[in-house]
């Protein structure tokens, strides 16, 4: 069976790294993986079982070599492929019409439902660009023959809100073994990774852009300087990730007057030791879908302090992580104070955290769950 998966672009992430797991997990499969180029396509150089696409996700291009099925993993190419008009013919395009005598079948993972980005800024503006996207997608996401849905919140308003009946709840697993091969106490990690020996340390790792909250988190850290000084002195803040506002986020660390207390380190191979060498793991995102980073960190063992937002109280709640008001300046700051304090019991959350991601979110339950929904189109 011959299985084109198709995304945006490659690069560095936990998309292309779920889409990685899948192709290295189900070696039954034939994959084809379409993308624009980018960083990680040297990725999957070693797998027998993928070919490797870089020009992009014109229907013809993905459809050219006739696959059993095309599952395709970002909003953007889904469009493409069902828009009236398909793009002008590039890369062996073919027409519409014979896109739809191929009669291939089309499904979606939805990786979180970005239309709440305009959920936060109040302006009639993004109001009007909510009510645009939802009726765009409401349309859109009736065409494929299923939807995956990676959290039951997602689920939930696929189904209540745009009266999907394609949709089915399969959540996103992670690979055990490459986690639990990292070791090393704290201390010898911190001496090993230049961190600060003596500090309590928080550390984010995500893409700098608005979704994620960096701003958020800066200003909070400004709040706890001006109210909280002398504990201030005791924590720093470890800034894993790049992207648009990198720069920005270390403009306003120093507009802020609180840069000496933030370590920026860009991307890293090393993330996994990074996390077991810190005491909390912060996550200000203002949604989520299901964030694979949580679910690594559960595995490491380390507590989380989050947003109480979509994806994120999915899998904290429960007493496994401390959750603050989503753009809660005020409240995140004192959440950070009492964490490094020790107000909050810390290793019961992340014993919590960590059962609950070896029972529910692990990568064979996943694999299987894909195995059952691609193999029920052989025959169709």
């Amino acid at each position: 069976m011959l299985i084109h998966l198709v995304t945006d672009r490659f690069s560095l992430g936990g998309g292309i790294e779920h889409i990685y797991q899948i192709v290295k997990g189900l070696k039954e499969f034939k994959f084809g993986i379409f993308a624009k180029s980018g960083r990680a396509e040297q990725k999957f150089k070693d797998l027998e079982n993928v070919k490797i696409y870089t020009g992009g996700y014109q229907p013809g291009y993905v459809l050219k070599d006739k696959p059993d099925l095309v599952h395709i993993h970002h909003l953007r190419p889904l469009f493409f492929f069902f828009k009236k008009r398909l793009a002008p013919a590039t890369h062996g395009s073919i027409s519409k019409r014979t896109l739809q005598r191929y009669k291939i079948p089309v499904i979606f993972t939805a990786h979180g439902l970005h239309i709440h980005k305009y959920e936060f800024s109040g302006l009639i503006r993004d109001k009007l660009k909510y009510t645009l996207r939802f009726y765009l997608e409401k349309i859109i996401l009736k065409k494929p023959a299923g939807v995956i849905a990676v959290s039951h919140e997602d689920r939930d308003f696929l189904e209540k809100k745009y009266l999907l009946k394609n949709v089915v709840y399969l959540t996103n697993g992670i690979d055990f073994t490459k986690i639990s091969r990292t070791t090393g106490s704290k201390t010898d990690l911190r001496k090993e990774l230049n961190l600060p020996a003596r500090h309590f340390l928080f550390i984010t790792v995500a893409r700098f852009d608005y979704q994620k909250g960096y701003d958020i988190l800066v200003q909070a850290i400004a709040r706890l300087k001006e109210k909280f000084s002398r504990e201030t002195e005791k924590i720093r803040f470890i800034f894993v990730g790049h992207g648009s506002e990198f720069e920005r986020m270390k403009a306003l660390s120093r507009e802020l007057s609180v840069s000496e207390y933030i370590s920026f380190l860009g991307e890293r191979v090393d993330v996994y030791k990074l996390i077991k060498a810190c005491d909390v793991f912060l996550l200000p995102s203002r949604w989520e879908g299901l964030p694979i980073v949580l679910l690594e960190t559960g595995l490491l063992q380390i507590p989380v302090l989050a947003s109480e937002t979509y994806g994120n109280r999915e899998i904290l709640k429960g007493d496994k992580g401390i959750l603050f008001k989503n753009e809660d300046v005020e409240e995140l700051a004192v959440a950070i104070k009492d964490a490094a304090a020790g107000k909050y019991d810390l290793n019961r959350c992340a014993r919590n955290l960590f059962t609950e991601v070896e029972t529910n979110y692990n990568l064979g339950k996943m694999l299987n769950g894909l195995r059952e929904i691609y193999s029920s189109y052989k025959t169709r």
